[in-house]
């Protein structure tokens, strides 16, 4: 009985203990702390601002499910006279999104119960997911936002860009991804030397620095069974077959040799080529260097490709040009004799591996050329990677780390994949695209916005439908010879490298299409030329611009725009002193060179296109970065008639 008196006094001592200590503790709490810091800052400042109730604070998010406590200590987050207070003071930068309604773990990560620093930062034992770092702070926009471009978010953004031009749904299950068209591999026998080919397999970099074409890390004798079972390959897809080298290109030499030469360099420099296709790094973007053309492809394939591109390449996105026969060889002759690889290295000699086709086969197999390459009946063996839907919800103990010792977090992991992605396992087979710190954080942003999150779906924007539009008739039949979706849009469809087509009729005269058509040029001397010249037959212009006439039009663009002295004065002086457009634009050679010269705008643009473009640019090209100077009415009409008297 003593023993059992002895054993409740103690453990009475140790309860009143507690209660003591527990009071001690929340007074001395980290929190309590800050907002007695909070109180005592705020009352030294020259605005009036609300003290903060001394207690736990937190939001909680309903349509996500999330209580975050983060502003028991963040106090000042939407008072704007602590922007420049220091942390966990400071006013929070401005978002799009309603604090009460999004809380602040749904965009920043956390752990948004915890009260203190440490715990709620999420940096601790079982917690996966940690505060992101700033530069991955985007990476939650991607949560909601499911279309390809979040203009609000320009970092995730290129990462899905990146994404979806390197093809990674090659190898990856991946949703809202697009596989990208790559050349088909189906006749690369007949197309290359295998000279070049060795070296292409060996580093595709060092041939052209801004190829997709990742580098796999070929050992030799890897390349050279490659190189033998791809030489094998000599069939064209839909048995298209090779025509014979025309008589101007067999035999030549001499001065007709040289005149077929500059014959050639003249109608490049024309078509401009160069527009899409850089030389020795020089030039446009959108299509694989031709500086050492000459030492890549066979003569043959190269003439029987200028000469219909779709032909060899049915998906490929290069135009007919209209060479007639003389200009067709001189063109060939030109680029065999000028654009060459005079540095690249002969592989050494080797004889052919007896068994190369099945050592070859099973090479294909194994690295899954087939998942961006078209080649024969052999189908993908696409998804060899792990899928990536919902990487951004990967637990910490599922992820090896190996021997590569950097901090456990999976940001860090991905980052460092894609940079070496051979430095957890040395039988790891993803290739190497030697992508920039840019490059790789961006992609990291977009991969990490894949979760299993559940987010509601009215909170979620996805990705407007692709756009289905086919022109048909004549028009359609040249617009597929012409690879006019290759750079321009038409309802939705295809590329934005050059302008959007829907409203050309309504925006640009018949007068001016038909000569541009004729003369390409650029509306905009700094940026790089891309319209070539397709040396197009009237016929075929006329074709073009009476379908645009009856299509590419907006009968709410067409107004009448009263043209008189004083409206066109009013307008002049618009442009001069109130809103100083020739900061961006140039009259007569004086102005800037941001946006394109206006000196002959009258005789290139439609008034009403002109009226509606000035009320809201963005409304017609989103990117535009063309100022909305919310006109009235009436600034706008007269801004035109001043515009329009520039002939």
């Amino acid at each position: 009985m003593n023993k059992l008196r002895l054993y409740f006094a103690i453990s009475s001592v140790i309860f009143l203990f507690v209660l003591a200590i527990s009071p001690l503790k929340d007074f001395f709490s980290e929190w309590k702390g800050y907002q007695h810091e909070y109180n005592g800052m705020i009352k030294e400042m020259p605005q009036r601002i609300k003290p903060a109730e001394i207690g736990i604070k937190q939001i909680w998010v309903r349509k996500l499910d999330k209580v975050d406590r983060c502003n028991t200590c963040h106090l000042g987050l939407e008072e704007k006279a602590l922007a420049g207070a220091k942390e966990p003071f400071r006013t929070h930068p401005h978002i799009y999104h309603n604090l009460e309604e999004f809380g602040c773990t749904t965009c920043h990560e956390g752990q948004g119960p915890a009260t203190s620093y440490k715990e709620s930062i999420g940096k601790v034992e079982y917690w996966d997911k940690p505060i992101f770092p700033r530069e991955y702070m985007e990476a939650s926009c991607g949560k909601c936002h499911k279309e390809q471009l979040v203009r609000q978010a320009p970092i995730l953004s290129l990462g899905r860009k990146l994404i979806e031009e390197y093809n990674c749904v090659g190898c990856h299950k991946l949703e809202g991804y697009q596989r990208q068209w790559v050349p088909s591999l189906n006749g690369i026998g007949s197309k290359v030397n295998r000279p070049w080919l060795v070296n292409w397999l060996k580093n595709p970099k060092a041939y052209f620095s801004t190829t997709k074409m990742p580098n796999f890390q070929f050992s030799d004798e890897e390349v050279n069974i490659l190189a033998d079972f791809l030489m094998t390959l000599t069939s064209f897809p839909n048995n298209a077959t090779l025509e014979p080298l025309p008589s101007q290109l067999v035999q030549v030499s001499g001065s007709r040799k040289t005149a077929m030469e500059e014959l050639g360099s003249t109608r490049l420099r024309e078509a401009r080529c160069i527009s899409c296709h850089p030389i020795n790094g020089k030039g446009g973007y959108v299509a694989t260097d031709l500086g050492k053309v000459a030492s890549k492809v066979k003569q043959e394939w190269l003439y029987n490709y200028i000469k219909n591109p779709k032909h060899l390449q049915p998906n490929v996105e290069m135009p007919r040009f209209r060479f007639n026969e003389n200009e067709l060889a001189g063109v060939v002759a030109y680029m065999k004799s000028e654009y060459v690889d005079f540095d690249m290295a002969e592989p050494s000699a080797h004889t052919p591996d007896p068994q190369f086709y099945e050592k070859g086969l099973a090479l294909v197999k194994k690295y899954n050329c087939s998942g961006c390459h078209e080649l024969g009946n052999m189908k993908s063996y696409g998804e060899l990677g792990p899928e990536l839907s919902y990487v951004g919800s990967k637990k910490m103990y599922e992820i090896d780390f190996g021997q590569s010792g950097i901090d456990q977090s999976l940001s860090l992991y991905l980052f460092t994949k894609l940079k070496s992605p051979h430095i957890f396992s040395s039988k790891m087979k993803m290739p190497n695209y030697e992508l920039g710190d840019e490059e790789a954080q961006a992609i990291v942003v977009a991969l990490l916005g894949n979760t299993n999150e559940p987010i509601p779906e009215e909170l979620i924007i996805r990705q407007k439908p692709v756009s289905t539009y086919a022109p048909q008739g004549e028009f359609g039949k040249l617009v597929n010879d012409l690879a006019c979706f290759g750079c321009h849009t038409m309802f939705g469809h295809g590329r934005v490298v050059g302008t959007d087509l829907t409203l050309e009729a309504s925006m640009a005269k018949r007068e001016w299409i038909e000569h541009y058509f004729k003369v390409p040029y650029s509306l905009r001397p700094i940026l790089t030329e891309r319209m070539p010249n397709l040396f197009l037959s009237d016929d075929e212009i006329k074709t073009l611009v009476d379908y645009m006439e009856k299509v590419f039009i907006g009968d709410s663009l067409a107004i009448d725009i009263t043209m008189n002295e004083t409206t066109i004065a009013k307008g002049k002086l618009l442009y001069n002193e109130r809103y100083a457009c020739y900061a961006c634009h140039q009259i007569n050679g004086k102005g800037g060179f941001v946006g394109p010269p206006l000196d002959k705008v009258a005789s290139r643009l439609q008034p009403g296109w002109i009226f509606h473009w000035l009320k809201n640019p963005q409304a017609y090209k989103p990117q535009s970065i063309e100022p909305n100077n919310n006109l009235t009415d009436q600034e706008a009409e007269a801004l035109t008639a001043y515009l329009m008297t520039l002939h």
